[in-house]
């Protein structure tokens, strides 16, 4: 496991929950141990392929080995090359002999960076005859690359080995090829020579079959089977353990990796619940991890959270190694719970970030939302999420993946069936009541509005526009204190925000407050009503309204 793990809730919550988290080709493995991952070592480029992200002001050397061989049938007067892309040095050795060094010298018995040295393009070395150099059986390729310092802001080190006769070139170690690498920790005595079977390792680590989880305190372990897919299109792969049978109002605690982690279950009862919701969350990792970090502090049930999460665009798959790891380590409870998150769709999780209410292109613009979180359809965002009978969440695809009007019947149906639920809320991205920065989504008001104000919802969350905003109660367009549906939100994380129009509320006389802040909003539900606060990452409250449940 490299990023996560996080909970999801995406039905029953009270008794069921889904273990997810990222196993990543070429993460960089734990420090000081030998592990496997493809050729392109190094950070800060954007253009490495095993990123050492924890390298920068830590440590300035990198090893690397493989085993190599000559290719069959290659000709007896074959010459051995290497290619080398390496930022700023590196020094090589066959089988613990040296055969290469570039801008490195021995100073005071340790090697030293001579000049800063750019990676700009391959340098070709020519190491003399292939048969001489390698023979018939393997030898170890050691390579140990040098940055000029800890603080250096970027490291490449990528390595290929290829023999030539002629015209005709014989690949050995192609580019993208799997190497064992140590970061973190100067080398053992011998490593240049003893080539232990690190990927294997690797593999194993990552390819545990089953978590062991149990009610907290006491209670025999159980084990959940683990499963894997791709991740979108690319070589990583989500890994997930659906936990079911789970007592309600619980804390579970599960173990991945030897690590240790719990959650809570919900109860059946959805007085006396709390929980986070907001949207529009990572463009960078300090304001992200600081918001994350309030909604833990907040020691909610769970978080709501409605879209433009990793801000992709169904792109930048390596972003959600960032978002997974902030939300495992900063959205703790005081205590050091996990905080369990139902998931929304928005635009940014889908190729182009559109907002295309009427001809939505379908799941496969949204390939890294739909195989990094469980949905109860598969390729659809909806959800209907119920907490015992007195607490439901209907999530919607505003526009994304899915158009309006392919959801109205199932809109339609699930609110009907939820009739007898006294605590009914619903969340979605595009804004169809918002505070200005952006045109309000008419067509939710056409398609959506009039289904949620027939089955009276109490209270629509919205996103998107990167603002706060709250309106007061809404009913056909016009504010209505007794039949009118709430709107709240504006999706503002902890994203930059948009400034609002000056005259907005003017033109838009249901809206109640809004404001150019970043927030999440703390939703308290009792026996006779809810509250809603907004609160900055510094825990700072500067919006609250109450209202009395509708059924």
């Amino acid at each position: 496991m490299d990023h996560g793990p996080v909970v999801q809730w995406s039905e029953t919550p009270d008794s069921k929950a889904s273990i997810r988290w990222i196993e990543r080709v070429g993460a960089e493995g734990q420090e000081g141990k030998w592990m496997s991952g493809p050729g392109g070592f190094g950070y800060g480029d954007d253009d490495d392929t095993t990123v050492l992200r924890n390298m920068e002001d830590r440590y300035a050397s990198v090893a690397i080995r493989k085993m190599v061989k000559l290719p069959k049938g290659l000709p007896a007067d074959a010459t051995l090359h290497l290619a080398a892309l390496y930022d700023d040095a590196f020094v090589g050795w066959l089988d613990g002999q040296e055969i290469v060094r570039k801008n490195a010298r021995i100073v005071d018995g340790r090697e030293q960076v001579i000049v800063k040295h750019e990676a700009s393009e391959l340098e070709e070395v020519l190491l003399g005859k292939a048969s001489d150099l390698i023979g018939a059986g393997e030898k170890v390729l050691a390579i140990e690359g040098f940055n000029d310092g800890k603080s250096s802001s970027d490291f490449t080190l990528d390595i290929r080995l290829f023999a030539q006769s002629g015209n005709k070139r014989f690949d050995i170690i192609a580019e993208g090829a799997d190497w064992e690498y140590l970061a973190g920790q100067k080398p053992k005595s011998g490593w240049k020579r003893i080539s232990s079977a690190a990927s294997a390792v690797a593999e194993e680590e990552s390819g545990f079959s089953t978590i062991d989880y149990r009610v907290k305190g006491g209670g025999q372990w159980l084990k959940a089977k683990v499963n894997r897919h791709a991740f979108a299109t690319t070589a990583h792969r989500v890994g997930y353990a659906n936990l079911e049978g789970l007592p309600a109002a619980s804390e579970i605690e599960f173990k991945i990796g030897g690590e240790s982690y719990r959650f809570r279950t919900a109860s059946t009862d959805g007085s006396d619940l709390r929980f986070v919701t907001g949207g529009d969350m990572y463009k960078q990792r300090k304001p992200l991890d600081a918001m994350n970090a309030r909604a833990g502090a907040e020691d909610p049930l769970f978080a709501l959270l409605g879209g433009d999460l990793a801000y992709t665009n169904d792109s930048k798959p390596a972003r959600w190694f960032d978002w997974f790891d902030s939300w495992a380590e900063k959205a703790r409870t005081p205590d050091g719970r996990l905080v369990p998150m139902v998931v929304a769709i928005g635009n940014h999780e889908v190729k182009g970030g559109v907002y295309a209410p009427n001809d939505a292109k379908g799941p496969g613009q949204a390939s890294e939302f739909f195989s990094l979180f469980k949905m109860p359809e598969t390729g659809l965002a909806r959800q209907a999420i119920d907490f015992g009978d007195d607490f439901s969440l209907i999530l919607l695809d505003s526009g994304h993946a899915a158009t309006l009007v392919s959801q109205n019947s199932w809109l339609e149906k699930n609110l009907k069936d939820r009739r007898g639920v006294k605590r009914l809320f619903v969340c979605y991205h595009r804004p169809a009541w918002g505070a200005g920065p952006k045109p309000d989504a008419v067509e939710v008001q056409r398609e959506w509005t009039p289904i949620l104000e027939k089955y009276q919802v109490d209270g629509v969350f919205e996103n998107d526009h990167h603002v706060f905003a709250r309106t007061h109660p809404i009913y056909r367009g016009k504010v209505d204190e007794v039949r009118g549906i709430p709107y709240l939100g504006s999706g503002a994380w902890s994203v930059g925000v948009r400034q609002i129009p000056g005259n907005t509320k003017k033109k838009r006389p249901w809206l109640a407050e809004a404001e150019a802040l970043n927030h999440l909003f703390v939703i308290d539900c009792g026996k006779d009503g809810w509250t809603a606060v907004a609160k900055e990452a510094d825990g700072t409250a500067f919006d609250r309204s109450e209202r009395k449940w509708r059924r």
